[in-house]
């Protein structure tokens, strides 16, 4: 291999200098599989050449036997017939609900079955390594530059000290870049390796054969409710599809502690199983855990307004959480305010009779149909555990100022509302603002950017650099209003005042939650019964985001999260072979994030106004997340229009289970379209 032309060195799992391993976390995961491979697409060696096109060239050349190769466990029921699992996770229990669903009027059980998503970056994953004197200068696409740092000084055998990461910004994240650091090691191993500068950037087509993705589930439940269809006990067993390694075991726990959203009831049993299969060890995805949370109650409501022949708002408004009510970690609720929201929503999005030009369009038509669904949320804001820097120096001769923090900037717009705070706080205008690159030098050990709290958190930070910077220009300004900014610097310049601070945020919080965001979804579809197409009219969003602090900014981030949401559980369907365990849906020929007509025709997106948050900074709410949790009302808007139909041909209204995606294909198989159903009556 070495002898083809262009080619400087081809490195194997012997050749790394320190630890195979590019974990930060407590399982290893090694840069370039040692002795066994335990999924398809795990990387087992690095063709390093004079440029991209002569290394891919080269690394097809590589020829690779595998030896006791045993049959692919690829998803939960594989990893439950197999008995294939991670430790499992810790669960929740309160009451009796095995008891409570014995005795209870109403009982419904059944299945759910969830697949997983891709990423989808804008731009895949890339780093290049600079060796100097002192060791390593890496520029990296990541979301977690401590995570990077660590894996790099595991891999190339020297301190932390000698690495220093800069991340300028990233072409989306979505939880993709926040630990998985083979590219990044890649980089660093082969310059470190070489001593000379290297780049490595992955094709679509192996960012997406490599790297884990959202988890996929397998639910099932059992609940039991009394006559009117309130919640007694609820029984869930979720099967999360963990991957190769248990690593990234978070949003599994985060679809147990949020399997309540919005409801209340008296007993609860949540059993938590981290499948064990041969795919890439699948990771955070936008709003991990808790869409799928969100996800599983509502069905179960849905299974048992069906049951009862109820709307299921209705069943879904009778078991809403009231204040005073404790919930399963011991907590009070306190300012819950999804009655309110559902009904604003319920207003503003014309639901009654929206509801009756629905049912008259039905009858009215035999091949197309319509349905609609609402979706409430709740989403609770976390701070603990989470770290972030913040740097600003104002530079005399102009009054210029640098900040550079802890957070990465992937297109959530963060640097934008840092430069607003920062402008704010100051009293300047913002055009004297820019925002420098993110490093661990001078934003060591901070936290990745995940969980909607990067950008307040690192506000947070900028707000205490301006206190401390204020309190000193102050002094030199004294009563002395009418100075201007630059003028104001220059005196204080002289004056040998310290026009540079530094803020490190970790909070310690008597309470593991900050404070809650509710919101509400509307949604309603046509479906052509007889291709399984479909088109979202119309969906309506409100949503709490406090004060907002950037409302363009925030009305983006809803409104991408809400499409991101639709792929989902719509169109984004992965496939693997049975045999050989690969991923057969490697590009968008058949892997199909949404695109332009994937967006609802009418798309009403609305922050609930004067809804100022006391516990939030600058009275804001967290936003990139939450809004991706309400999309499963497409599911059950869907799931309506093909109830329409099928209650109209089979006068069948039984309860029907559904998978998904809900892609077009399996629509149209829901819709039970038989031959006998096409013939013209006479």
């Amino acid at each position: 291999m070495k002898a083809f032309p262009g080619v400087t060195m081809v490195i194997l799992h012997g050749d790394i200098p320190g630890i195979n391993n590019v974990s930060a976390l407590h399982n290893p995961e090694e840069l370039l599989a040692s002795k066994r491979s335990l999924h398809a697409g795990q990387p087992i060696a690095i063709v390093v050449a004079v440029s991209q096109d002569v290394a891919e060239k080269a690394a097809k050349l590589v020829k690779v036997e595998y030896f006791d190769v045993q049959p692919p466990i690829l998803n939960c029921r594989d990893a439950i017939a197999k008995q294939s699992f991670h430790p499992q996770p810790k669960g929740i229990v309160v009451g009796d609900a095995a008891a409570v669903i014995a005795s209870a009027a109403v009982k419904v059980s059944g299945e759910i079955e969830m697949g997983t998503q891709n990423h989808f970056h804008m731009e895949t994953e890339g780093a290049v390594t600079y060796p100097t004197e002192d060791g390593l200068n890496i520029e990296s696409g990541t979301q977690h530059m401590d995570s990077v740092q660590q894996a790099v000084s595991q891999c190339c055998g020297i301190g932390r000290h000698r690495i220093n990461v800069t991340v300028k910004r990233t072409g989306g994240g979505f939880g993709g870049k926040g630990g998985k650091n083979w590219i990044a090691g890649a980089s660093a191993v082969a310059a470190f390796l070489t001593r000379r500068p290297v780049k490595v950037h992955v094709s679509l087509w192996d960012n997406l054969r490599m790297k884990g993705r959202r988890y996929p589930y397998l639910m099932k439940y059992q609940a039991g409710t009394d006559s009117s269809g309130k919640l007694l006990g609820v029984i869930m067993d979720i099967y999360g599809d963990a991957g190769a390694s248990d690593n990234y075991i978070g949003p599994l726990n985060g679809a147990g502690r949020m399997s309540d959203n919005v409801y209340s009831s008296t007993a609860w049993k949540v059993s938590l199983y981290a499948c064990k299969t041969n795919t890439p060890a699948n990771t955070f995805c936008r709003a991990p855990g808790s869409t799928e949370a969100i996800y599983f109650i509502e069905y179960i409501l849905e299974h048992v307004a069906k049951t009862l022949k109820k709307p299921s708002l209705d069943i879904k408004r009778l078991n809403f959480y009231k204040n005073g009510d404790t919930r399963r970690d011991g907590s009070i609720v306190k300012d819950i305010q999804v009655a309110e929201i559902t009904d604003q929503l319920m207003e503003s999005a014309e639901y009654t009779a929206r509801m009756a030009a629905v049912t008259s369009f039905n009858q009215a038509n035999r091949w197309r149909k319509r349905g609609m669904n609402v979706v409430p949320m709740r989403f609770d804001c976390h701070w603990a555990g989470r770290h972030y820097n913040c740097l600003i120096a104002i530079f005399h001769a102009g009054g210029t100022i640098a900040v550079t923090h802890g957070g990465i900037e992937m297109g959530q717009g963060i640097n934008t509302k840092v430069a607003q705070v920062v402008a704010f706080e100051l009293g300047v205008d913002v055009k004297y603002i820019v925002i420098q690159p993110t490093q661990t030098l001078t934003n060591a050990n901070a936290s990745g950017s995940n969980g909607s709290v990067t950008s307040e958190l690192v506000c947070l930070a900028a707000i205490d650099c301006c206190k401390q910077l204020r309190t000193r220009i102050d002094a030199v300004r004294g009563k002395d209003t009418e100075k201007t900014w630059e003028v104001l610097i220059e005196e204080c310049f002289k004056k040998g005042v310290d026009l540079s601070a530094h803020s490190y945020v970790s909070p310690v919080l008597e309470l593991p939650v900050v404070y809650s965001t509710y919101s509400a979804m509307c949604t309603e579809v046509e479906l052509d019964v007889l291709t399984g197409e479909y088109q979202i009219t119309r969906l309506d969003m409100l949503y709490d985001c406090g004060e907002s602090t950037s409302p363009m900014i925030d009305i983006g981030q809803a409104e991408g999260a809400i499409v991101m949401g639709l792929g989902y559980f719509l169109s984004e369907n992965q496939v693997y072979d049975p045999k050989t365990g690969e991923n057969v849906t490697f590009g968008t020929w058949k892997y199909k994030p949404p695109m332009a007509k994937d967006i609802p025709i009418d798309f009403r997106v609305a922050f609930l106004p004067n809804a100022p948050n006391p516990s939030g900074v600058l009275r804001s709410k967290l936003v990139g997340e939450p809004p991706l949790c309400m999309t499963s009302s497409v599911v059950f808007a869907l799931r309506n229009a093909i109830a329409a139909n099928l209650a109209e041909v089979n006068k069948d209204d039984a309860w029907f289970h559904v998978a998904t995606p809900m892609t077009v294909e399996r629509v149209q198989q829901y819709s039970r379209i038989e031959i006998p159903q096409l013939r013209y009556k006479d």
